[in-house]
């Protein structure tokens, strides 16, 4: 038994030795990845960029573009953008500096001037806010000026624009006007009316609080002609009624207190003043000669799109005919007849939306579309020149 377990040791311990010999022959570094350096640790950390050969070079200071890779581990070579023409605001290894902003936008200050590692600061004039068209296109357009019926919750600002909401509630048929909520008749504005926004209680009467203001007026209108009816009635009979005609018919109403013979008085004076002739027709047709003529005046087509094309942006006119409704193909075309003339190329593009509806012969244009000229120029925050158009050619 000794004799075995000696040779089960010996042979235990030969195998043992072989696995060590192996294990040491066999490398390991498909196995563990190797640990990175510190050259790979700053490529990760945003101060430093890898180059297409895989060396790790620092970026260039803000101010600064790149001028040539490095050819070890360590600085590149940069050289500073030019002062007020071009700059860069953050580390980086652009080969071009970008172009400093010019403040020449219509209404637009400058606040600061470019320099090597910022930009120009440009800022719209008190009165204007800046809008963005695209990320490179602004322009500085007046702020907006709350209406009758409106309150201000929101300043302009050079960056936006005067917000303002109803007292009341919006007109649903005209977006643009508000409405005192003692006006309010249908389900539409009752939940607008419920905030509590309008401090003027509403009244208990649901039938004429609309019409009130104009029934007034015409039942005063109709009291004052009465009046002057009557009057002159009363001075014809005056002087048309016999001397002593008085004390007569006193006498007679009072010896005999019949009221056959008051009923005949009555009825003889009646007749006196309806046969006497009476101007009432010149009275009527000179109160009517006093009224104002309240026929809308007539908008001539050309004079108007002169007046669009004087108040509206020159890169926004053909937003604004596309908003109108006016196809492609008819802008193509007016700017292939005009190549050379710009205003009057954009002349045609408006003429084709107004001689849609014109009335008058073709020259005159159909005042909804006028409206719808308005509106669409107040969604492109255009509302003052919106405001300029309807006080020239809206109603008087």
């Amino acid at each position: 038994m000794d004799v075995l377990r000696g040779k089960w040791k010996e042979k235990c311990i030969l195998n043992v030795c072989a696995l060590l010999v192996l294990c040491w022959s066999v490398d390991p570094s498909p196995l563990v990845p190797p640990l990175p350096t510190t050259q790979e640790f700053q490529c990760l950390e945003g101060s430093h960029y890898r180059t297409a050969n895989g060396t790790c070079c620092r970026k260039c200071h803000e101010g600064f573009k790149l001028k040539e890779d490095c050819t070890k581990e360590g600085e590149s070579q940069c050289e500073p953008c030019k002062e007020g023409r071009t700059y860069l605001e953050r580390s980086n290894y652009a080969k071009n500096c970008l172009r400093c902003t010019r403040c020449d936008v219509d209404n637009e200050e400058e606040v600061s001037p470019c320099k090597k590692s910022r930009n120009t600061v440009c800022r719209c004039i008190e009165g204007f806010y800046k809008k963005r068209i695209d990320s490179v296109t602004r322009e500085c357009l007046r702020c907006k000026t709350c209406g009758p019926g409106e309150r201000e919750t929101q300043p302009c600002t050079p960056e936006s624009d005067t917000v303002c909401e109803c007292k009341g509630f919006r007109n649903k048929k005209n977006n643009r006007n508000c409405l005192p909520c003692q006006n309010c008749r249908s389900a539409d504005c009752q939940q607008e009316c419920a905030s509590g926004t309008d401090p003027t209680p509403k009244p208990t009467d649901t039938g004429w609080g609309v019409w009130s203001p104009y029934l007034l007026a015409a039942f005063g209108c109709v009291c004052v002609v009465l009046l002057v009816v009557m009057g002159i009635m009363g001075v014809l009979v005056v002087r048309r009624k016999p001397k002593g005609s008085s004390s007569f018919l006193s006498a007679e109403i009072t010896s005999q207190g019949s009221e056959k013979s008051t009923r005949r008085l009555i009825q003889e004076a009646s007749e006196n003043v309806l046969n006497q002739s009476i101007p009432v027709c010149e009275c009527e047709q000179e109160l009517l000669s006093k009224l104002p003529d309240c026929v809308p005046k007539e908008i001539k087509i050309s004079e108007l799109i002169y007046s669009v094309l004087d108040q509206v942006p020159l890169r926004r006119v053909k937003e604004l005919v596309r908003s109108l409704g006016v196809s492609d193909i008819v802008i193509e075309r007016a700017e292939n007849d005009h190549l050379r003339d710009t205003k009057e190329a954009q002349y045609q593009m408006l003429r084709v939306w107004a001689k849609g509806s014109a009335q008058g012969g073709g020259e005159v244009l159909a005042r909804p579309l006028l409206y719808h000229l308005l509106d669409k120029l107040r969604d492109m925050d255009l509302g003052g020149t919106a405001e300029e158009l309807e006080t020239k050619y809206g109603d008087q």
